[in-house]
């Protein structure tokens, strides 16, 4: 990694991320390069959080030099200590528009967004123009919240969040199945029926996204807690498996004077490189296909992250 601008050089063809742009150049003949994930069978998200814009570009350039090509927001109203402002803080849409725009053949997901506090043309054509200027490369993933304080705001109600998401599922299939000029919102999206949708929450999503064939998102789970939810899913018929989770770099054992790598009790993972690649490969053997990672909440703390995982965790998944 280049100490100065946090690029990183990939080192198996000189490749190095264009700070003004953000993509790979090519240094034998100047063309851009779309970075080649260094998974398979599992995919690797990341969200880009730090303090600042430009630390979030940092972030971004390490991730995809890394192979790690998909951005991932979540989705809050109101002001919370554990999401400050480029660190989950900003309005999805908007941000991931800036990194798609910033970063031209990644791919960006919200997930997840509140459905039942936000109106649903409004996120009909939100997440249509995400999937026109990405051609494609967006994923929205729909939850029915979980902060008792933003429906009060709101004025929603919360006990009956679950339904409210399955009405506005249905009609985000309605608007963007409709024909050009049945004057819906506008844009129609880039992909046929509108971009993937996905469901995340507790149990009762995880049984509604089996009833409407959808793909789940779990949260804030490490594998041991995964395991039993991994089994109920595929056991009643579930497809995709995700997860969101927060992993971190930290120093363990007696002389670091902390216990043993765990997940914390916010689900967070914490430990060296190799303790990160074990809970990498642990989700993928549960049958999860696409894993979330939150990294840490300033520039430095996200990149030791991303640094730990390219260094075990991706070549491990490496075919």
């Amino acid at each position: 990694m280049n100490p100065d601008s946090g690029v990183t050089m990939n080192p198996s063809n000189g490749a190095t991320m264009n700070p003004d742009s953000g993509v790979t150049m090519n240094p034998s003949n100047g063309a851009t390069m779309n970075p080649e994930p260094a998974h398979e069978g599992l995919r690797i998200g990341i969200s880009a959080w730090a303090a600042d814009r430009k630390g979030v570009e940092r972030v971004a350039e390490a991730a995809l030099a890394a192979g790690i090509d998909t951005f991932w927001l979540g989705d809050g109203l109101l002001e919370r200590p554990d999401f400050p402002p480029w660190s989950g803080g900003m309005e999805s849409f908007g941000e991931l528009a800036w990194l798609a725009g910033r970063y031209p053949g990644a791919s960006v997901a919200l997930g997840a967004a509140v459905l039942p506090l936000r109106d649903p043309q409004w996120v009909a054509k939100s997440a249509a123009t995400l999937d026109q200027l990405t051609e494609g490369r967006f994923t929205l993933v729909l939850a029915p919240g979980n902060w008792p304080d933003e429906f009060a705001a709101m004025g929603r109600d919360f006990d009956s969040r679950g339904a409210t998401l399955e009405t506005g599922f249905r009609s985000l299939r309605e608007i963007w199945s409709a024909g050009a000029g049945d004057g819906g919102p506008s844009p129609r999206p880039w992909s046929p029926g509108g971009p993937p949708v996905w469901l995340a929450g507790a149990r009762a999503t995880m049984l509604r996204a089996i009833r409407l064939g959808l793909p789940f998102q779990a949260s804030r789970i490490g594998p041991s807690a995964l395991a039993p939810v991994a089994r109920e899913w595929f056991d009643k018929g579930g497809t995709k498996l995700a997860v969101r989770v927060r992993m971190g770099v930290g120093r363990t054992g007696p002389a670091a004077g902390s216990s043993p790598p765990t997940a914390t009790d916010t689900g967070a993972l914490i430990g060296p490189a190799s303790f990160l690649a074990e809970q990498v490969g642990a989700f993928r053997e549960l049958g999860v296909t696409d894993l979330s990672i939150m990294p840490g909440q300033d520039a430095e703390a996200s990149l030791r992250t991303i640094e730990a995982l390219a260094e075990q965790a991706l070549p491990a998944l490496a075919p």
